[in-house]
């Protein structure tokens, strides 16, 4: 029955249903058969495609494996040089024993033309490129604290670093710091002599970055003594410094220190810093330390027992002569006790008299006591003051004229003889002179 037949009656689409039905699973299958072969069609067709696969391009003295896509009975592979680039193939046996995959080590800057053969199969090329390698490099950074030593940083290498051959053949200068303070941790990269041309060749050279090195001040702790005493009128002074207890990182470095130059002195009554420089030794540079000073004090007290000084004013014995006589000061004013000098100032002492007889020299004004150094000390001291006069001496009455001092009238008569005469001829002439001009 043919489906246009069957189409018009009952049965007959009951019929075309079922042919309907029956062509359906005949398309499907026809259809999954179709993407079935199409499926397996480009195993099919590329299986034997000659190709050697693997990269293109590498690096002066790195490694890369290449596969022979060809079913060959065996694999044959050679390589020839394009511009004086240089491989070395190595066997894989171990993971290819059929040596379809080889090791390609580039050994030499350019090109190359990678060769396989073998079997009934013709022969399959492909160009590897070698190229330079490129090495970045940059330092590291490094801190510590002063201790004498210098302080370097270390070198990293990265990118595709250094061929194998080469890496134990470069050096590096480097900077380095030992005193305290920051740097640039630069760097030079120093190359084997008369290689300048083959590491130009084969490597591009790229510093990244500097480190930087810092050396941080060694901390030192110095405290001078304290002293104390009575006062004396001698500065007090304590010459001596402990220096802290070295432990990690502190105190001096072996082998350097310092001495130390006081300016801590107390001389009066009172109190001050027991201050001191320091002056270092050969070979120690204090800009790399970090000296912390800790004062000690100098103490001077009040004397338990005041010292004692006397002033003796000046005393003076004169002959009468009807004038004013005087006296005024003292024997001195300047005093030496316990080596040190003193002076006194403040007094005054004076006394005056015209008449024969004992005058008292009278004291007036407060005593002040000054030391070397101007500083007023009076504290310190008990001042006593001795009596002293003036002495004003009257002259004999029967005293020979002559042998008296002659002035005013008296000098007149003596200078014309007639004093003189008058005595040697036993006149009995007596001269009366007034007092003023009759006594000294």
């Amino acid at each position: 029955m043919s489906f246009m037949d069957s189409k018009f009656s009952k049965w007959g689409e009951v019929e075309t249903a079922v042919l309907s039905q029956s062509l359906a699973k005949r398309f499907a299958r026809v259809m999954l058969a179709a993407v079935l072969v199409a499926s397996f069609l480009p195993v099919a067709a590329f299986a034997d495609a000659p190709a050697i696969s693997g990269p293109n391009h590498i690096k002066y003295y790195m490694t890369a494996q290449y596969t022979n896509g060809t079913s060959r009975s065996e694999y044959n592979w050679d390589w020839s040089s394009k511009d004086g680039g240089k491989i070395e193939i190595s066997y894989l046996d171990g993971l290819y024993p059929d040596r379809k995959t080889v090791s390609v080590t580039g050994i030499e800057v350019g090109s190359v033309i990678l060769k396989v053969s073998g079997g009934n199969k013709d022969p399959e090329q492909f160009v590897i490129n070698i190229g330079k390698r490129t090495v970045n490099l940059s330092s590291g950074s490094a801190f510590k604290t002063y201790d004498g030593r210098p302080l370097t940083g270390g070198i990293s290498v990265d990118g595709d670093g250094w061929a194998p051959i080469d890496e134990d053949r470069v050096q590096y200068n480097q900077a380095s710091r030992t005193d305290a303070g920051e740097s640039e941790n630069t760097f030079e990269v120093v190359l084997p002599s008369g290689s300048e041309e083959y590491f130009k060749k084969h490597y591009d050279l790229i510093i990244t970055r500097y480190g930087v090195l810092r050396v941080e001040k060694r901390p030192v702790t110095l405290t001078s003594a304290s002293g104390s005493k009575e006062y004396d009128g001698k500065p007090l002074t304590n010459h001596k410094v402990t220096v802290g207890e070295a432990a990690r990182d502190t105190g001096w470095v072996d082998g350097q220190g310092a001495t130390y130059s006081f300016t801590g002195s107390q001389k009066i009554v009172g109190s001050s810093e027991n201050a001191f420089e320091c002056i270092p030794n050969e070979g120690t540079n204090l800009d790399n330390y970090q000296i912390n000073k800790t004062y000690g004090t100098l103490t001077v007290a009040d004397r338990s027992e005041k010292y004692q000084i006397t002033l003796t004013p000046n005393s003076k014995s004169v002959t009468y002569d009807g004038t004013e006589k005087s006296v005024s000061g003292f024997e001195t004013l300047e005093f030496q006790i316990n080596g040190q000098t003193f002076y006194v100032s403040g007094v005054e002492a004076s006394s005056t008299g015209t008449d024969a007889g004992e005058y008292p020299v009278k004291v007036s004004g407060q005593a002040v006591v000054i030391d070397s150094d101007g500083n007023d000390v009076t504290d310190q001291f008990t001042v006593n003051i001795d009596d002293a006069k003036l002495t004003i001496v009257g002259v004999d009455s029967d005293k020979s004229a002559s042998n008296l001092p002659h002035t005013g009238d008296s000098a007149a008569l003596y200078a014309m003889g007639i004093c003189g005469v008058a005595i040697a001829a036993g006149a009995g002439a007596l001269f009366t002179f007034r007092k003023r001009n009759s006594y000294k």
